[in-house]
């Protein structure tokens, strides 16, 4: 990871990809624009840019869609019941239960406990919206400071990138609706510019 690719802007952009993942709904796809404008002021390097851009893609995918169908293929893909677990659980113990074979449920809570995120009470501790918002505080807080850009590097290596690329790969492949696998393309490529 390089001390200046942890902006403000990076906390926006985290920001901007936590409310992809919250269920759909009407007034959403203002808020998203009113994020992408923000975005878009803060952006300053070609890199940068391409982010935006990619932001904006997705926005275009949310509008050209029909609300009825962001809402089922939201459902389908990240909801389990009784008889059916979700292609794409967006919490890091059921992906991992799937998916990893060096899954240990124990040793994530203990670390995201630790860790000290701010949980969001509507949300498992491990969900994605909880990862990508803490990731986003921890880069808002950020200074040239060693402890402060330690924090960042440990939290994307030891919790983000043990899974979320992953869930961004699995969740490219079953998406039913363009704005998904746009959000987990986009949030990929993200996360990997961050290292």
């Amino acid at each position: 990871m390089i001390y200046n690719q942890i902006t403000p802007l990076a906390s926006l952009i985290l920001r901007f990809y936590a409310k992809c993942f919250t269920f759909p709904y009407e007034e959403m796809n203002y808020e998203l624009q009113h994020q992408y404008r923000v975005i878009e002021r803060e952006a300053v390097t070609e890199e940068e840019t391409n982010h935006v851009d990619q932001i904006l893609t997705i926005i275009n995918y949310y509008q050209g869609a029909e609300i009825k169908d962001l809402r089922d293929d939201y459902v389908n893909l990240f909801t389990s019941n009784q008889d059916v677990k979700a292609p794409c659980p967006m919490i890091a113990s059921e992906f991992l239960s799937m998916y990893a074979s060096h899954y240990d449920p124990d040793k994530i809570s203990d670390s995201i406990w630790e860790s000290g995120i701010p949980i969001n009470p509507d949300e498992p501790i491990d969900s994605i919206l909880n990862y990508l918002e803490y990731l986003s505080l921890l880069c808002q807080e950020y200074s040239e400071s060693e402890e402060k850009y330690f924090n960042v590097e440990l939290f994307l290596k030891e919790h983000i990138l043990i899974w979320i690329p992953q869930f961004c790969e699995a969740l490219y492949k079953v998406a039913q609706v363009e704005f998904y696998r746009e959000v987990a393309a986009g949030l990929k490529n993200y996360l990997f510019s961050l290292q």
